[in-house]
C-alpha cells in the first residue's frame, strides 16, 4: 500500500513538472494605440522597419538571438481576466492574455501587441 502511494506521488510530480503554461511558440509583435492618430503613426513607422519576432519558451523569452531565463511562467486568471505571469526572483512582469494566440504589453498610450506565428 505504502509503495502504491509513492508511485501515485511520483507520477503526479512527473506529471506536474511536464506541464507548460501553453503559449510557446513564435510571436509577431506591432505597436497599437487606443489614440487613431498615434495608432496610425506606429502603423506607418511597423511597415518601414518591419515587425520583430520573440519565441516564447517553456522558461525563457528569446529576441534577436539573447534568451532571457525565467523561474516561472504560468497562467493566472483575476477579475475574469488571464495574464501570462514572467517570474524572475521576486519580480513579476504581467502580460495579457487576448485570445489563445494574442498576448498584449501594456495598457496605456501605447501597447504591444503579440500575435503566435508559429510553433517554438
Amino acid at each position: 500500500m505504502k509503495s502504491l502511494k509513492y508511485g501515485a506521488c511520483l507520477a503526479l510530480a512527473l506529471l506536474l513538472t511536464a506541464c507548460d503554461h501553453g503559449f510557446e511558440g513564435v510571436y509577431e509583435t506591432r505597436a497599437d494605440s487606443s489614440n487613431e492618430m498615434m495608432s496610425q503613426l506606429m502603423n506607418d513607422f511597423a511597415g518601414l522597419v518591419g515587425s520583430e519576432h520573440i519565441v516564447i519558451g517553456t522558461d525563457y523569452i528569446e529576441h534577436n538571438g539573447e534568451r532571457t531565463r525565467f523561474d516561472d511562467i504560468f497562467v493566472r486568471e483575476s477579475a475574469g481576466k488571464r495574464y501570462l505571469v514572467f517570474v524572475q526572483g521576486e519580480q513579476e512582469e504581467v502580460w495579457t492574455i487576448v485570445d489563445d494566440h494574442t498576448l498584449m504589453k501594456g495598457n496605456g498610450l501605447v501597447k504591444v501587441l503579440m500575435e503566435r506565428v508559429g510553433d517554438e
